[in-house]
């Protein structure tokens, strides 16, 4: 859940904290956040081109992994009503372009139970870089693959896992989408610290906004 820094060839960028200070007012119902992270005199925008669709994710097959990968997918396309985004799991984590992770033990199918909200926490980065960074080269082509990992917390319900997995999944895989940044309202799935179980009209539509503005860094390379 923390803001994905940018590591470029020559430059890195501090990971923020998950807490931001203050929750700004909604301008209007239906409107976007920013997506792209900026350090000037860059700006950073990145999704997946059509040319590379559809994006393969590899799931760890411990647990629930494999689940919360696919209905992280299954949620992400339903919000892309014309094709722009479109993923598959691969069983090769080799021939992926994500990779889904467990940061230690797994969490295990359960039935639901959402008494809590806290009891996981997740972050995205390229392979072979910190937490919370995404590393590209001179030619702005981001290394990869991508991966996402979800980390449990001790003293929760095996369903308060299962719950907290499933949300950080959709969270995860919005920033392995390209929402570099975290929404500033917490009923958003993209906030740093979800407490909603879907995308909201506002995730709807920067997502929608993001899929359709000039990226400025490349897809790992296959």
């Amino acid at each position: 859940m923390k803001r994905l820094a940018l590591l470029g060839l020559w430059a890195a960028a501090t990971v923020a904290a998950c807490s931001d200070p203050a929750t700004p007012d909604r301008e209007c119902v239906g409107c976007y956040y920013s997506f792209a992270d900026t350090f000037p005199p860059d700006t950073f925008i990145f999704h997946w081109p059509a040319s590379r669709l559809p994006v393969r994710f590899w799931a760890d097959p411990r647990g629930a992994m494999p689940y919360f990968v696919r209905n992280a997918i299954a949620v992400w396309q339903s919000e892309l009503l014309y094709g722009e985004f479109g993923g598959t799991m691969v069983t090769d984590s080799s021939q992926a372009d994500v990779i889904a992770v467990w940061d230690a033990a797994p969490i295990d199918s359960a039935a639901p139970d959402t008494g809590a909200t806290l009891a996981c926490s997740g972050d995205t980065h390229s392979a072979g870089s910190p937490e919370g960074t995404i590393a590209f080269d001179s030619t702005k082509t981001i290394v990869g693959p991508m991966v996402i990992a979800v980390f449990r917390k001790a003293g929760y319900t095996s369903g308060q896992l299962f719950v907290c997995g499933r949300r950080l999944a959709i969270h995860e895989m919005g920033h392995a989408l390209g929402i570099l940044r975290h929404s500033p309202y917490p009923d958003d799935i993209m906030a740093p610290t979800p407490t909603v179980d879907l995308p909201s009209a506002e995730d709807h539509r920067t997502i929608e906004v993001l899929y359709h503005t000039h990226p400025t860094l490349a897809p790992p390379p296959r």
